[in-house]
């Protein structure tokens, strides 16, 4: 249910915080809205952490009683939930209400929980659909117009919590005097669990649409981009990955961010040395120094498709200092040489402003790699890029590409510069 685009990550902590991710992470990367948004994470938890065995149906009233034993672990909400009704879709809820410690609350119309069972604590149900869910918290406000999980199972304990999906859709998150940000859908798919902590996570988020004025008080962001013709940006976020912690690998086989006529930037990688007894160090509060040194690099590389950016900014400055946009790049290619000799190594300086040249005289795809021989530690680069920076480029094995051949997927092929 999640999409065909997805996101990697590091897996996530254990319990109901992980749920509230698709909503939470969202807020407070795009409107840095982040403690006082508790009331969202309170909507969530009710929403988040219900499948499992499969025991009988549980009636309305067990499935209201372990609810009301699940939302009481939060000492500072008050919470309504009303009389359930009996429906073909499962045990249904009307105009429930929580609301936070702080003074926020939030609203769900419809809240129907699938299929629900109750085996002791734990209250399970193949889907929780939650329909209109607004909130307000000192001002800032988010609505969504569907919040669905799919098979997921709530314990109330640390352990044994998990849900194989999350999709949400018509979001619109606003904070006071500012236009708000709506997304059209955000999807997570979680799966190859071990001990509770999904190890192959998928992640989607469509249809960002920001308008600048929102996002930049002074204007001139806002600007400059509808100099370039832009009176709006949509964002995609994509991406997908896995960890074996058997030989530890950890995949990212895509990170993406991508705008309609803008471009699109996609981070691929491979890292090593992320076994059981690695990733129990870094979730310490303070991880070993010598940790860094169990984690390896085995590639890389960051890729650029554009979709107009580069030509709107090459007209527009072209266009600032009197110039043809021809003779604007031969400028800025021909000054290449001397920008790039602060990097100390003049083969992968030749190699940068040759792909470079190539791309700004016609933009399609720029593609930085890094493919060091053997794998290397993050803590021998941390330690060449403060002592010896200019060896890194050796160190990684790193090439520029550009203007290569798109491959399905819609990247540039890693083959060898024709130009």
């Amino acid at each position: 249910m999640c999409v065909d685009r997805h996101l990697a990550t590091m897996p996530v902590s254990k319990g109901v915080g992980y749920l509230c991710l698709p909503i939470k992470t969202y807020w407070e990367c795009e409107m840095t809205i982040s403690s006082r948004w508790s009331l969202t994470v309170a909507v969530v938890a009710l929403t988040a952490g219900f499948a499992g065995p499969a025991f009988s149906a549980a009636t309305p009233e067990q499935v209201t009683a372990a609810l009301t034993k699940l939302l009481a672990t939060d000492k500072g909400a008050t919470f309504t939930l009303g009389t359930p009704t009996q429906s073909n879709e499962g045990v249904v809820y009307n105009n429930v209400s929580i609301k936070s410690s702080d003074g926020g609350e939030t609203k769900i119309d419809v809240l129907t929980i699938a299929n629900p069972t109750v085996d002791g604590d734990t209250l399970s149900a193949d889907s929780i659909v939650a329909e209109n869910v607004n909130g307000n918290n000192k001002g800032d406000s988010v609505s969504v117009s569907a919040l669905e999980l799919t098979a997921p199972v709530f314990t109330g304990k640390e352990t044994g919590n998990r849900v194989d999906a999350v999709s949400a859709k018509g979001i619109s998150l606003s904070q006071p005097g500012k236009a708000p940000v709506a997304v059209d859908s955000v999807g997570l798919d979680l799966s190859n669990y071990a001990d509770d902590v999904p190890h192959a996570i998928d992640v989607s988020v469509d249809g960002i649409d920001i308008d600048p004025a929102a996002v930049d008080t002074s204007g001139q962001f806002a600007s400059q981009l509808k100099a370039m013709g832009y009176d709006k940006l949509t964002l995609g976020f994509y991406g997908s990955g896995s960890l074996d912690e058997t030989t530890g690998d950890l995949q990212v086989s895509e990170i993406t961010i991508d705008g309609t006529d803008l471009g699109t930037v996609t981070l691929t990688g491979t890292f090593g040395g992320l076994t059981t007894d690695v990733i129990k160090q870094l979730k310490q509060p303070s991880p070993p120094q010598e940790t860094l040194g169990n984690i390896t690099l085995k590639q890389a590389s960051v890729y650029y498709g554009d979709a107009s950016l580069a030509g709107r900014i090459i007209a527009l400055q072209a266009k600032q200092m009197g110039q043809e946009p021809a003779a604007f790049v031969s400028q800025i290619t021909g000054a290449l040489p001397l920008l790039l000799s602060a990097i100390g190594n003049q083969p992968f300086q030749d190699k940068l402003a040759q792909g470079v040249t190539t791309f700004l005289k016609d933009p399609k795809n720029l593609t930085i790699s890094a493919k060091p021989a053997t794998p290397i530690a993050l803590k021998e680069l941390m330690s060449a890029s403060q002592t010896a920076p200019q060896t890194l480029p050796d160190l990684l094995k790193a090439d520029v590409l550009a203007n290569q051949p798109e491959t399905e997927d819609g990247e540039g092929d890693e083959g060898t510069d024709t130009n």
